[in-house]
């Protein structure tokens, strides 16, 4: 085996790795759409949340505060009122896990290829 070869398969190794460890530690997110009348608004503080408002503009942001009128974070306030759809972002440990699995085994088995 030559050197350049040699270098080349280190590089593309790395590469990998690299590739896998990143989607490993990215975790797996989704939005959920929740009804908000029939939850307090004090239980979105402290969530991820996207809020599509009546006239169709769309805010993502953190709740930081949340008074009987609006909900705000991030430097942004929205009037209840004036809200039409609001998602929550939310962790899923079972998409991680499995996104994690699955990458791994795909590295496994594209380093026991170029191995052999």
């Amino acid at each position: 085996m030559d050197v350049m070869s040699y270098q080349m398969e280190v590089i593309l190794k790395k590469m990998i790795m690299m590739f896998l460890i990143s989607f490993a530690i990215s975790g797996c997110t989704s939005l959920n759409e929740v009804k908000l009348d029939p939850i307090p608004a004090e239980s979105y503080v402290g969530e991820k949340v996207k809020i599509t408002t009546i006239s169709d503009e769309i805010f993502e942001f953190k709740v930081e505060n949340v008074t009987e009128l609006t909900l705000s974070g991030e430097g942004k306030s929205i009037d209840i009122n004036s809200i039409k759809k609001i998602e929550v972002k939310e962790f899923s440990a079972v998409k991680s896990i499995s996104l994690s699995t699955g990458l791994y085994m795909l590295g496994a088995v594209i380093i026991a290829v170029i191995a052999l």
